[in-house]
């Protein structure tokens, strides 16, 4: 059973996710290593990476049962590492993690191999938990489980994307972007634009 904390929040641990090693790939070092005591913590061998050429050599010389990816990381992707590291080993189960949570990359993730993906933030237990639920349902070969995003999201998404990459900065966004930083700060005080829901019919939201 899962030991609850005082406040009566599960903890989850070696023995109720099913596996002992850890693989943690992230380009943020804070990131990473935060979820490495955290899982250190609750029993797992933690393997860590920063990128995806460290992330290969560290899987090759001592594989894990379980690995978390980060999507977007300097060089290769977390997508291509997940292909890679399931070439090496099928049995590891992997969970994509993004800063920019998103349908497409989801499914892209999901159908690459992951069995579930979430965003930032996302703390050891929220991690684990998905692992707990298991995998993910497989999305179908040319089946559309999601609507496509809106222009609007789809826009959203890349402009923090521009602005996280440059470090926050929004004069130098607002010059990778071609527009006028005073145009980039209003779109930035909009909340982020909801993706269309699926018909009732398919018995699906847009969380899928």
């Amino acid at each position: 059973m899962i030991e609850p904390y005082g406040d009566g929040a599960p903890v989850y641990n070696t023995q109720t996710v099913g596996a002992s090693s850890i693989l943690l790939v992230d380009d943020t070092f804070v990131l990473r290593e935060r979820l490495s005591v955290a899982m250190q913590q609750r029993g797992f061998r933690v393997e860590t990476a920063g990128n995806f050429e460290q992330a290969i050599e560290v899987f090759q010389l001592r594989p894990t049962e379980l690995a978390v990816l980060d999507l977007r990381m300097p060089g290769q992707s977390g997508l291509e590492l997940l292909r890679a590291l399931l070439k090496i080993n099928p049995q590891t189960r992997v969970i994509m993690l993004s800063g920019f949570g998103s349908i497409p990359a989801s499914i892209d993730a999901v159908r690459a191999g992951a069995v579930n993906f979430l965003s930032k933030p996302a703390d050891a237990d929220d991690i684990l938990s998905a692992f707990v639920r298991g995998d993910s349902p497989a999305v179908p070969e040319g089946a559309i489980a999601f609507p496509a995003p809106s222009l609007a999201r789809n826009e959203w998404e890349h402009i923090h994307r521009v602005l996280s990459d440059c470090g926050g900065n929004i004069s130098e966004a607002a010059r990778r972007l071609g527009i006028h930083r005073r145009s980039l700060q209003r779109k930035l005080r909009k909340r982020a634009p909801e993706d269309p829901a699926v018909p009732d019919d398919e018995g699906l939201t847009e969380e899928g």
